[in-house]
């Protein structure tokens, strides 16, 4: 059985999960209006793209609702500024 405290310990991994999985959100439309990806650190999205994915690895493992949600949402958030990242580059290198 469940105690009372696990509720907020939920509650404090889904606003955490909330705030830095909408950290990213800022990054990606500003790529999206400015149409460029250029300043955008390459190194640092791979890094944060492989670390998503082991988070909702972790988050699946332990059967944790909050890493799970939050790291499919912010694998989508990171992987498409790691795609616009990569579209820029390649038509850098044309």
């Amino acid at each position: 059985m469940a105690s009372p405290g696990d509720f907020w310990v939920e509650v404090i991994g889904i606003v955490a999960a909330c705030l830095t999985t909408l950290s990213f959100l800022p990054q990606a439309l500003r790529i999206w209006r400015n149409g460029s990806a250029r300043d955008v650190s390459l190194t640092m999205y791979l890094m944060m793209f492989a670390g998503q994915i082991l988070w909702l690895t972790y988050g699946t493992v332990i059967g944790s609702a909050s890493l799970i949600l939050a790291n499919i949402s912010a694998l989508l958030l990171v992987g498409s500024v790691l795609l616009l990242k990569l579209r820029d580059r390649a038509a850098a290198l044309r």
